[in-house]
């Protein structure tokens, strides 16, 4: 699904670490798809987004420090 979300001409394109993951899957190789995803595909969106979990939940804080070390040049928001 990563690959194809790459080539959607949209204006923006948002990976999803919150509801579109379940509790299970909430863990680093999750986040390595999706930073992996930013930095080596060619996006045609203009602006690429991530939705982290929410700042009262165990994951907020992986999900950041993961995700934007890992493709903060490649994020948008």
């Amino acid at each position: 699904m990563l690959e194809k979300a790459a080539t959607l001409p949209a204006d923006q394109v948002f990976l999803d670490l919150e509801d579109a993951v379940t509790p299970a899957l909430k863990n680093d190789a999750t986040r390595e798809l999706v930073a992996s995803a930013l930095c080596a595909q060619d996006w045609k969106a203009a602006t690429r987004a991530v939705r982290v979990n929410g700042v009262s939940t165990p994951w907020c804080l992986d999900d950041l420090m993961f995700v934007v070390e890992g493709a903060g040049g490649h994020l948008h928001c």
